[in-house]
């Protein structure tokens, strides 16, 4: 089985123009993502796709592996766009805005491919610990079965609404936005129009659930700091600088 790692990054982002490029301690972000993803044991390539030539001489800098696609609506759209010119079974959708990433994410990710043949998409979740991240829109939940298989996600607090002296007693997750797919699967997900929980959420995922196309969920304990607006670029460069 072979398995590609694809790091989706554009140039032009409303909140934070460049974002692949900025500096962190000496590299560009993209740097830190790509090298991270290239020590996980479960995957064969790493790859960043790009539709800017900035991004794409960067990458040559460090010497990395880069290809470029055109416009994509989507960082899954990119990613599927490479995935199509590769010969490859499972495909690995990493953020390239996550460089506190580690390796073994992306392996406990792959896992499930390798131990059940049935697993199509999968993905990682993590213990929601606070009240105001049980409240806040902009923390994906996840709510998920007995077999750790997704029932659904959303923006909302779920699951019901819980006081917040009893969160410790309930099972709340938030959703880490890193993907796995069997490359079949994701060409499958990009040739499907929108579905109607996806765009009421505004989450591409549930596009799989609604065309009856289970996601399988992995718990994690290692904290993922996104670098959405140039203020998350502080306290990334704090915690990497403690590493």
């Amino acid at each position: 089985m072979k398995s590609v790692g694809i790091i989706p990054a554009r140039y032009a982002s409303s909140r934070f123009e460049g974002k692949p490029l900025v500096n962190l301690l000496g590299k560009p972000m993209v740097q830190h993502v790509y090298e991270s993803a290239c020590r996980a044991k479960t995957l064969d390539e790493v790859i960043v796709a790009t539709d800017d030539r900035r991004i794409y001489d960067a990458v040559k800098q460090f010497g990395g592996n880069v290809q470029m696609t055109g416009d994509c609506a989507t960082g899954t759209e990119r990613v599927a766009v490479v995935a199509e010119r590769l010969t490859c079974d499972i495909v690995a959708n990493i953020q390239g805005d996550e460089p506190l990433l580690e390796p073994v994410q992306i392996d406990m990710m792959l896992q499930p491919f390798i131990d059940r043949p049935d697993v199509q998409v999968c993905t990682l979740k993590q213990r929601v610990e606070t009240d105001k991240d049980y409240r806040d829109v902009n923390v994906v939940k996840v709510v998920t079965n007995l077999q750790d298989d997704a029932l659904y996600f959303s923006r909302a607090s779920m699951p019901g609404k819980i006081p917040q002296t009893e969160l410790h007693r309930f099972p709340v997750y938030r959703h880490v936005g890193l993907y796995a797919y069997r490359r079949e699967q994701l060409l499958a997900f990009t040739k499907w129009d929108s579905t109607p929980y996806e765009l009421a959420e505004g989450l591409e995922q549930l596009r799989f659930l609604e065309h009856g196309v289970p996601i399988h969920v992995v718990e994690t304990d290692i904290p993922l700091i996104g670098v959405d607006v140039p203020a998350d670029l502080e306290r990334v460069k704090q915690i990497l600088e403690a590493s």
